[in-house]
């Protein structure tokens, strides 16, 4: 049995040079749901914790910048290129749609400012959790 530092589970990382692996996402493994979905191509890298929402055109998931419209959570940093054309590569990952998250991943991955309107999240700034 492998043990990690704090008993968390790394989340698989994005590889663009040198290999690297995202810290866990969860704050908690309890009560968190999550689906896969494909990522629209051509938005560069989103970082773990991004607010994703889906876009009406092509159905695929891009970055939320607006509370309202946030459909869920990046699970693990994906580089998604720079190519938006239809020939570029198809981009696949895991979002959170409902759970308790490390709220300074979640904080340093979007530019909205009260967080607490996302999704009716519940933010603990004490306990340093996001929980939707």
């Amino acid at each position: 049995m492998t043990e990690y530092v704090g008993n968390a589970i790394p989340a698989p990382g994005y590889a663009k040079g040198g290999q690297t692996v995202d810290d866990e996402l969860l704050y908690s493994m309890v009560g968190y749901h999550q689906k896969g979905v494909t990522l629209k191509q051509g938005q560069g890298v989103l970082p773990l914790g991004t607010f994703l929402k889906q876009d009406a055109a092509t159905k695929k998931y891009i970055k939320a910048t607006v509370a309202s419209e946030v459909q869920g959570v990046l699970r693990q940093t994906t580089d998604t290129g720079t190519d938006a054309g239809a020939t570029a590569q198809v981009w696949s990952a895991n979002i959170l749609y409902g759970g308790m998250l490390k709220l300074a991943a979640v904080s340093t991955a979007n530019a909205i400012a009260d967080l607490s309107t996302v999704l009716g999240a519940r933010v603990d700034t004490v306990a340093g959790f996001f929980k939707f």
